[in-house]
Protein backbone atom coordinates (compact mmCIF):
# COMPACT_ATOMS: atom_id res chain seq x y z
CA UNK A 1 0.00 0.00 0.00
CA UNK A 2 0.99 3.81 -0.34
CA UNK A 3 3.03 5.14 -2.62
CA UNK A 4 4.71 1.75 -3.55
CA UNK A 5 0.79 0.65 -4.76
CA UNK A 6 1.74 1.93 -8.47
CA UNK A 7 4.79 -0.01 -8.71
CA UNK A 8 4.16 -3.03 -7.56
CA UNK A 9 0.99 -3.43 -9.10
CA UNK A 10 3.03 -2.36 -12.45
CA UNK A 11 5.24 -5.22 -11.34
CA UNK A 12 2.82 -7.56 -11.34
CA UNK A 13 0.93 -6.79 -14.73
CA UNK A 14 4.45 -6.91 -16.02
CA UNK A 15 5.31 -10.77 -14.54
CA UNK A 16 1.87 -11.91 -16.04
CA UNK A 17 3.19 -10.56 -19.42
CA UNK A 18 6.57 -12.08 -18.88
CA UNK A 19 5.31 -15.54 -17.75
CA UNK A 20 3.02 -15.78 -20.97
CA UNK A 21 5.86 -13.90 -23.49
CA UNK A 22 2.73 -11.47 -23.96
CA UNK A 23 0.87 -14.43 -25.95
CA UNK A 24 -2.30 -13.01 -24.37
CA UNK A 25 -1.90 -9.52 -25.31
CA UNK A 26 -0.61 -10.10 -28.15
CA UNK A 27 -3.29 -12.05 -29.23
CA UNK A 28 -5.70 -8.69 -27.88
CA UNK A 29 -3.93 -6.61 -29.84
CA UNK A 30 -4.34 -8.63 -33.16
CA UNK A 31 -7.79 -9.06 -32.16
CA UNK A 32 -8.94 -5.33 -32.15
CA UNK A 33 -6.45 -4.23 -34.97
CA UNK A 34 -8.53 -7.04 -36.94
CA UNK A 35 -12.26 -6.45 -35.87
CA UNK A 36 -12.05 -2.73 -35.28
CA UNK A 37 -10.51 -2.19 -38.92
CA UNK A 38 -14.53 -2.79 -40.37
CA UNK A 39 -13.52 -4.82 -43.48
CA UNK A 40 -14.85 -8.09 -44.56
CA UNK A 41 -14.19 -10.72 -42.51
CA UNK A 42 -11.05 -11.95 -44.52
CA UNK A 43 -9.36 -8.80 -44.55
CA UNK A 44 -10.11 -8.42 -40.85
CA UNK A 45 -8.42 -12.44 -40.60
CA UNK A 46 -5.24 -11.39 -43.01
CA UNK A 47 -4.77 -8.04 -40.63
CA UNK A 48 -4.62 -10.48 -37.79
CA UNK A 49 -1.99 -12.70 -38.92
CA UNK A 50 0.19 -8.82 -39.88
CA UNK A 51 2.90 -8.84 -37.16
CA UNK A 52 2.77 -5.10 -37.11
CA UNK A 53 0.61 -2.93 -34.45
CA UNK A 54 -1.61 -0.92 -35.28
CA UNK A 55 -3.61 1.83 -34.21
CA UNK A 56 -6.68 -0.27 -32.22
CA UNK A 57 -4.56 -3.12 -31.31
CA UNK A 58 -2.14 -0.51 -29.33
CA UNK A 59 -5.04 1.60 -27.91
CA UNK A 60 -6.15 -1.86 -26.47
CA UNK A 61 -2.62 -3.01 -24.65
CA UNK A 62 -2.65 0.69 -23.23
CA UNK A 63 -6.22 0.69 -21.93
CA UNK A 64 -6.11 -3.35 -20.72
CA UNK A 65 -2.64 -2.47 -19.21
CA UNK A 66 -3.67 1.02 -18.02
CA UNK A 67 -6.66 -0.46 -16.41
CA UNK A 68 -5.41 -4.11 -14.71
CA UNK A 69 -2.51 -1.42 -13.04
CA UNK A 70 -5.36 1.17 -11.51
CA UNK A 71 -7.41 -1.76 -10.71
CA UNK A 72 -4.77 -3.57 -8.39
CA UNK A 73 -3.89 -0.32 -7.05
CA UNK A 74 -7.66 0.10 -6.10
CA UNK A 75 -7.49 -3.21 -4.23
CA UNK A 76 -4.48 -3.04 -2.46
CA UNK A 77 -5.20 -0.69 0.21
CA UNK A 78 -8.89 -2.60 1.26
CA UNK A 79 -7.75 -6.02 0.64
CA UNK A 80 -4.14 -5.91 1.44
CA UNK A 81 -4.15 -9.30 3.59
CA UNK A 82 -5.89 -11.09 0.60
CA UNK A 83 -4.25 -9.34 -2.18
CA UNK A 84 -2.27 -11.86 -3.18
CA UNK A 85 -4.76 -14.59 -3.28
CA UNK A 86 -7.03 -12.36 -5.49
CA UNK A 87 -4.26 -11.30 -7.70
CA UNK A 88 -3.43 -15.60 -7.94
CA UNK A 89 -7.01 -16.17 -9.21
CA UNK A 90 -7.23 -13.79 -12.45
CA UNK A 91 -5.06 -15.56 -14.17
CA UNK A 92 -7.39 -18.53 -13.07
CA UNK A 93 -10.67 -17.64 -14.57
CA UNK A 94 -8.90 -15.71 -17.49
CA UNK A 95 -7.80 -19.61 -18.73
CA UNK A 96 -10.94 -21.16 -17.35
CA UNK A 97 -12.89 -18.47 -19.85
CA UNK A 98 -10.57 -19.70 -22.96
CA UNK A 99 -11.76 -23.57 -21.91
CA UNK A 100 -15.50 -22.05 -22.03
CA UNK A 101 -14.91 -20.44 -25.41
CA UNK A 102 -13.39 -22.86 -27.30
CA UNK A 103 -16.52 -25.38 -26.33
CA UNK A 104 -18.33 -26.23 -29.58
CA UNK A 105 -16.94 -22.94 -31.53
CA UNK A 106 -15.27 -23.64 -35.08
CA UNK A 107 -12.03 -22.27 -35.99
CA UNK A 108 -12.21 -19.17 -37.96
CA UNK A 109 -9.59 -19.86 -40.74
CA UNK A 110 -9.14 -21.98 -43.71
CA UNK A 111 -6.07 -24.09 -42.53
CA UNK A 112 -4.31 -24.63 -39.65
CA UNK A 113 -3.17 -22.56 -36.42
CA UNK A 114 -2.37 -22.78 -32.99
CA UNK A 115 -6.30 -22.82 -32.46
CA UNK A 116 -7.67 -24.98 -34.67
CA UNK A 117 -5.89 -27.57 -32.28
CA UNK A 118 -7.96 -26.47 -30.05
CA UNK A 119 -10.69 -24.86 -30.80
CA UNK A 120 -14.23 -26.89 -31.63
CA UNK A 121 -11.92 -30.11 -29.82
CA UNK A 122 -13.40 -29.41 -26.05
CA UNK A 123 -15.60 -31.98 -24.59
CA UNK A 124 -18.85 -30.54 -22.25
CA UNK A 125 -17.20 -32.66 -19.17
CA UNK A 126 -13.48 -30.87 -19.71
CA UNK A 127 -15.68 -27.28 -19.55
CA UNK A 128 -17.79 -28.40 -16.10
CA UNK A 129 -13.94 -30.08 -15.00
CA UNK A 130 -12.56 -26.93 -15.76
CA UNK A 131 -15.21 -24.54 -14.37
CA UNK A 132 -15.34 -26.14 -11.26
CA UNK A 133 -11.82 -26.66 -10.26
CA UNK A 134 -11.89 -23.06 -11.20
CA UNK A 135 -14.75 -22.33 -8.41
CA UNK A 136 -12.94 -24.30 -5.88
CA UNK A 137 -10.22 -22.63 -6.13
CA UNK A 138 -11.12 -19.11 -6.52
CA UNK A 139 -13.42 -19.93 -3.35
CA UNK A 140 -11.15 -21.24 -1.64
CA UNK A 141 -8.87 -18.63 -1.77
CA UNK A 142 -11.09 -15.60 -2.04
CA UNK A 143 -14.29 -16.52 -0.81
CA UNK A 144 -17.63 -15.12 -2.05
CA UNK A 145 -16.46 -12.02 -3.38
CA UNK A 146 -14.27 -13.99 -5.94
CA UNK A 147 -16.89 -16.31 -6.56
CA UNK A 148 -18.95 -13.27 -8.03
CA UNK A 149 -16.43 -11.36 -9.52
CA UNK A 150 -15.19 -14.56 -11.09
CA UNK A 151 -18.74 -15.24 -12.44
CA UNK A 152 -18.77 -11.59 -13.88
CA UNK A 153 -15.70 -12.22 -15.28
CA UNK A 154 -17.01 -15.43 -16.84
CA UNK A 155 -20.31 -13.93 -18.41
CA UNK A 156 -18.21 -10.94 -19.85
CA UNK A 157 -15.73 -13.76 -21.73
CA UNK A 158 -18.97 -15.28 -23.05
CA UNK A 159 -20.28 -12.40 -24.55
CA UNK A 160 -16.75 -11.11 -25.94
CA UNK A 161 -16.63 -14.49 -27.51
CA UNK A 162 -19.82 -14.36 -29.28
CA UNK A 163 -19.36 -10.81 -30.14
CA UNK A 164 -15.84 -12.29 -32.30
CA UNK A 165 -17.22 -15.50 -33.60
CA UNK A 166 -20.46 -13.93 -34.94
CA UNK A 167 -17.93 -11.16 -36.96
CA UNK A 168 -15.36 -13.59 -37.34
CA UNK A 169 -17.44 -16.92 -38.13
CA UNK A 170 -15.63 -18.18 -35.70
CA UNK A 171 -12.21 -18.10 -33.10
CA UNK A 172 -8.79 -18.07 -33.60
CA UNK A 173 -5.71 -18.18 -31.08
CA UNK A 174 -6.09 -14.82 -30.88
CA UNK A 175 -9.50 -14.61 -30.32
CA UNK A 176 -8.57 -16.59 -27.38
CA UNK A 177 -5.80 -14.50 -26.01
CA UNK A 178 -7.97 -11.10 -25.97
CA UNK A 179 -11.45 -13.07 -24.40
CA UNK A 180 -8.48 -13.99 -21.25
CA UNK A 181 -6.82 -10.70 -21.75
CA UNK A 182 -10.22 -9.28 -21.05
CA UNK A 183 -11.37 -11.80 -18.90
CA UNK A 184 -8.89 -11.09 -16.56
CA UNK A 185 -9.21 -7.12 -16.49
CA UNK A 186 -13.19 -7.68 -15.90
CA UNK A 187 -12.41 -10.07 -12.85
CA UNK A 188 -10.09 -7.04 -11.54
CA UNK A 189 -12.73 -4.48 -12.04
CA UNK A 190 -15.25 -6.57 -10.92
CA UNK A 191 -13.49 -6.70 -7.38
CA UNK A 192 -12.87 -3.47 -6.87
CA UNK A 193 -16.73 -2.76 -8.01
CA UNK A 194 -17.66 -5.74 -5.08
Amino acid sequence: TGGGAPLAAAVYVFALALLTGGFHLDGLADTCDGVFSARTRERMLEIMRDSRLGTYGGLALVFCITFKILAVVSLAAPAAPALFALLVCGPIVGRAGIVMAMYRERYARDGTGMGNVYIGHVAGRDVLVTLLITAGLVIGLTGARGLLAAGVSLCAMYAIKRFLSRRLKGLTGDTLGATEEMGELVFLLALVWF
